[in-house]
């Protein structure tokens, strides 16, 4: 069953690491990619998501090509 959050993720990836598998074998196993592993493997909680800035809504007003109908 894979984890169902991002702290189970962090949790399962630090417990391979400690049972010696590599990397590569990390990745494939969780899908994830390396800077993942090597955040996983050296901290036990991760970044917390980072705040979207506010959308600049005076675009759609101006009718740009990916806003127009």
């Amino acid at each position: 069953m894979p984890p169902t959050s991002k702290v189970d993720l962090y949790a399962a990836i630090r417990r391979d690491v400690r049972a010696g598998m590599s990397n590569r074998a990390l990745q494939r196993k969780y899908g994830v990619g390396l800077r993942t592993v090597k955040a996983a493997a050296e901290s036990v909680w991760p970044e917390p998501r980072k705040k979207m800035p506010p959308a600049d809504l005076t675009a759609a007003d101006q009718g740009n090509k990916f806003n127009s109908r």
